[in-house]
């Protein structure tokens, strides 16, 4: 059977790519930022101007929408706001600071997909198949090596990847509940409201935990906050080694490999899946 891309699917690709390029250099930029800029206060500020600057992009097609937005729309863009903003990204920022190794964060959140998955049966409404249970057992197992990114057991390390784990869960579930609603929206609006109401709700905690040296102190790692604002969001773990000078030890390439043997049974079956149907 011959399969053909379609021109919209190849661009899905790319973007997607593209995505996942940028997104995954901010472990890096993070760990160069470190405690200078309060997790909180980062996150407010990269999704309050992405927000803004996507609800700007999306005044032309707001135009051309046949009715005006209403309570039920910005009730969404809330949701998934809190879920993917205000809880997902948060706990990003601040599971990079209490992991040891970028490139440790960056692998770990790379289990989202798995994620993605398993709660699709619940949002999205899409039957679970074996590869979703094999897929989600290699990503638990390489999930657990984490714990030992110095070479030995930490705490830290632990609590790092607890807390890594629940921002990819609730990162995956705000793309569960984007992929159910997105078809109300098009897909900069959905992006560029939920930004903008998740940093919102993120505003009040951003103010109290400024630091003590205020806004001078985040002028003073103004590169890396401004990448990390700017470009948002492939290749983190090979990065991370280069700029950072982290050594990949025997436990965080077995985690690795597992992880990705988990992906690739999730995106293996769900193709195969799909063209069966």
């Amino acid at each position: 059977m011959k399969i053909t891309a379609s021109r919209d699917e190849l661009l899905g690709v790319l973007s997607l790519l593209g995505g996942v390029g940028l997104f995954s250099t901010v472990e890096i930029a993070s760990k160069i930022i470190g405690p200078r800029v309060d997790p909180v206060v980062l996150t407010f500020l990269r999704f309050f101007l992405t927000g803004i600057v996507l609800v700007i992009v999306c005044i032309p097609m707001l135009r051309l929408r046949l009715s005006l937005l209403k309570g039920k729309d910005f009730g969404v863009f809330l949701l998934n706001g809190l879920i993917g903003i205000a809880l997902g990204i948060t706990l990003f920022h601040i599971a990079i600071l209490t992991m040891e190794k970028a490139a440790s964060a960056a692998v770990v959140f790379s289990v989202n997909p798995v994620f993605v998955i398993l709660l699709s049966r619940f949002v999205n409404k899409e039957p679970w198949r074996l590869h979703v249970w094999a897929a989600a057992g290699l990503g638990v197992m390489g999930v657990s090596f984490f714990a030992y990114e110095s070479g030995g057991f930490l705490t830290g390390s632990l609590q790092g990847l607890v807390l890594m784990l629940l921002a990819a869960f609730f990162f995956a579930l705000s793309v569960c509940i984007s992929r159910r609603v997105v078809g109300d929206y098009v897909v900069m609006m959905l992006a560029g409201f939920s930004a903008l109401f998740g940093s919102l709700l993120l505003a009040p905690l951003a103010w109290y935990r400024l630091p003590g040296g205020g806004i001078g102190q985040i002028v003073g790692a103004w590169l890396p906050v401004a990448y990390v604002v700017v470009f948002g969001t492939v290749l983190a773990s090979v990065l991370a080694a280069l700029i950072l000078g982290e050594k990949i030890n025997g436990y965080m390439m077995a985690g690795t490999t597992l992880i990705l043997c988990g992906l690739i049974v999730t995106v293996g079956g769900s193709f195969l899946n799909g063209k069966g149907n």
